[in-house]
């Protein structure tokens, strides 16, 4: 079979699907897991290659995506997204939203179709646990523009929030009412760059009046939080808990409120005023817009100069 003249009704044929689900397959659309892993292995089988560029040629409106790996636990990646459509909504731009792997080798995989689609821009949000090839890759890419989510590739835009300032902020708050106080601070390994090394860096190095002890969890759910969390605490409980992530934050609220000490502890979270934070109920919120930081990176993606805004501020 010839690969370059093959077409949805040929592609639908071989996989057993109609040629509705192969269409909104190839437009992004969602469609089951399974349709998309009988779509995919059909492809691998006659090797299809898509090529995109003559059509996209034609076009008047620019195409860009937004591609970020799936999260159960991430709410604040779709405010990021919202915002980059409440923008473009007002442009003449055809948004799309690709949700991938949090896998950096499925990532690259599916950021190598993209690109195949000759867009305009891809913006990205990687994966925790970005490697050295999918890095490599991407610092190659020259024929559509891309930037990074607070992550520094090689050739690269990049839009970052500021980790190490939140968080000198959140130290310097906090020896502003209090002194010689035992704090805890919850983080991450270094190895995830902003929200593990450079949040923890600016608190660490910012707290003058408290004594401050560190607990680096493994990963970032409730399930390993909870057990490293108590395996840390035992009955040596502290003054006061930053934590590093909302997901975090969640969980000591919860352990302390079992402990039935919540009421006589300070804790810090970070994310956005609503319904999660309500649960946890903070004395310290590190509050960081979302919503702001996906226009201003729609605004990076078109060139347009802007006045960048604090996209945080602790309340």
């Amino acid at each position: 079979m010839n690969k370059t003249k093959i077409t949805y009704h040929e592609i639908a044929k071989l996989s057993g699907l109609g040629v509705g689900t192969v269409s909104r397959y190839f437009n992004n659309y969602n469609i089951s897991e399974s349709s998309k892993k009988r779509i995919g292995d059909v492809l691998k089988k006659i090797d299809y290659v898509p090529n995109f560029a003559a059509s996209s040629i034609k076009k008047k409106v620019k195409d860009v995506y937004l591609m970020l790996p799936f999260n159960n636990d991430e709410t604040a990646n779709m405010e990021i997204v919202n915002g980059v459509k409440s923008y473009f909504e007002q442009k003449d731009i055809s948004f799309f939203v690709f949700i991938s792997s949090d896998d950096s080798k499925q990532y690259e995989t599916d950021l190598n179709y993209l690109i195949s689609r000759n867009p305009y821009a891809v913006i990205l949000l990687l994966p925790k646990d970005t490697t050295k090839e999918l890095e490599e890759r991407i610092s190659i890419i020259k024929t559509t523009k891309l930037v990074t989510y607070n992550k520094k590739i090689k050739n690269v835009d990049t839009y970052e929030i500021e980790d190490y300032v939140m968080f000198k902020n959140l130290a310097s708050k906090i020896d502003q009412k209090y002194s010689k106080q035992n704090i805890l601070y919850i983080g991450l390994p270094d190895a995830d760059t902003t929200t593990g090394k450079m949040r923890k860096k600016g608190f660490l190095e910012n707290t003058k009046n408290n004594s401050v002890s560190s607990l680096v969890v493994s990963k970032n759910t409730i399930e390993v939080i909870q057990k490293e969390f108590e395996d840390h605490l035992k009955n040596n409980f502290a003054d006061i808990y930053v934590c590093a992530t909302h997901t975090i934050a969640l969980t000591v609220n919860d352990y302390l409120t079992k402990k039935g000490v919540r009421n006589i502890s300070i804790l810090s979270d970070i994310g956005k005023v609503g319904r999660t934070s309500e649960l946890v109920k903070a004395e310290y919120l590190i509050f960081v817009d979302y919503f702001l930081i996906g226009c201003q990176i729609a605004k990076k993606i078109l060139d347009i100069k802007f006045i960048y805004k604090k996209n945080f501020e602790i309340i």
